[in-house]
């Protein structure tokens, strides 16, 4: 019988070499376990990775388009926050004329004025309502705010543009401001003709986009699934707007002036049936959105579903068992210790020891 000597180098660096494959192994299984999937999809699968791949591209599409419709959604949200003020301030502003009748009470004028002002500058301010950096009712143009503000004043201490308008409007009709006492002189008829062939026009036509608004006639659309795409915005063109801003103007400019009883009458008169069309006007872009927010819901439920079909097939291609692989794991760093342990006692050995 004949014994072959094997160095104690070359077992240390079969340990090192065990150690290194089994480490290796070691990240594999733990990304195994970590993710449900095979470390190497390719490899474990072959032929079958090309399918793997594209029902993992599908996933990442539905994905994506439901991260898209939670934008949609968000924007949608703020919209219907923002109509919802604007028309409690129509309505608010509509009750306020209806219970001013014929009263000719200077407090009780003023203080329709003042509800007046306050629901023009509510408005305002909800009509340039912004989310995610994106002003809601400018239409396309969503990097510009719509609405300039009726009663600020300008950086040279001018007054708006379409404060500028009223103004020449009424001085041009009639030959003095609504300040001057003289109004009492203007007939019921010569209001209500100012009011429905002058100012109405300035607020239904091209003169709004002049004077007003900087929004566009279109508005935001958002595809939230492969074949939907949805309206997602409204615009501060659209008549509830238009209506609510003029009869906000006919509350602040003319609602206290000296009018006559009769003159005053069919200008409450007007401004009721204005806010009335702003109101519903108003309550149509609510319900417009509201079919949008419907549509959005049934999209993700549907994506929802179909993604959660794609995973499926996904997980039966490319998924481990999770207990196998942690198995494992624990296997090959028992395996790794105990190398480690050989290799250190391996490194003390010595001849000194047996002489």
């Amino acid at each position: 019988m004949k014994t072959s000597n094997i160095s104690s180098l070359t077992i240390q660096n079969a340990m090192r070499l065990t150690i290194s494959d089994a480490q290796s192994q070691m990240v594999e299984a733990q990304k195994e376990v970590t993710t449900g999937q095979y470390a190497d999809v390719g490899t474990a699968i072959g032929g079958q990775a090309s399918s793997a791949i594209n029902l993992n591209r599908d996933s990442l599409r539905l994905q994506s388009l439901m991260d898209t419709n939670s934008l949609v959604t968000q924007r949608l949200d703020s919209s219907q926050n923002a109509l919802d003020q604007i028309a409690s301030a129509a309505q608010t502003l509509q009750e306020t004329f209806v219970a001013l009748g014929n009263n000719t009470d200077a407090t009780t004028l003023t203080t329709a004025k003042q509800t007046a002002t306050s629901a023009l500058d509510t408005f305002t301010d909800m009509a340039n309502t912004s989310s995610n950096g994106e002003y809601l009712f400018s239409g396309i143009n969503t990097d510009v705010q719509p609405l300039t503000s009726y009663t600020a004043l300008d950086s040279n201490g001018d007054a708006s543009a379409a404060k500028q308008a009223f103004d020449a409007a009424f001085q041009s009709r009639f030959g003095m401001s609504p300040s001057d006492d003289a109004v009492s002189t203007i007939s019921a008829d010569d209001i209500t003709d100012f009011l429905e062939n002058t100012l109405e026009p300035m607020y239904t036509g091209s003169d709004w986009q002049d004077n007003w608004s900087k929004a566009t006639d279109d508005t935001m659309t958002s595809r939230i699934s492969k074949s939907e795409v949805i309206q997602s915005s409204s615009s501060a063109n659209a008549d509830g707007f238009r209506y609510m801003a003029l009869a906000s103007v006919i509350g602040v400019e003319l609602i206290n002036a000296n009018f006559s009883t009769e003159a005053r009458t069919a200008l409450t008169s007007k401004a009721i049936e204005y806010t009335g069309k702003a109101i519903s006007g108003i309550n149509d872009e609510r319900t417009q959105l509201g079919l949008s927010q419907e549509r959005v819901t049934n999209a993700n439920d549907s994506l929802s579903a179909q993604k959660d079909i794609i995973e499926t097939q996904l997980n039966d291609l490319v998924g481990v068992d999770a207990y196998e692989a942690s198995t494992r794991l624990n296997n090959l760093q028992s395996l790794v210790e105990t190398s480690y342990t050989l290799t250190s006692r391996l490194q003390k050995l010595s001849l000194v020891d047996y002489l």
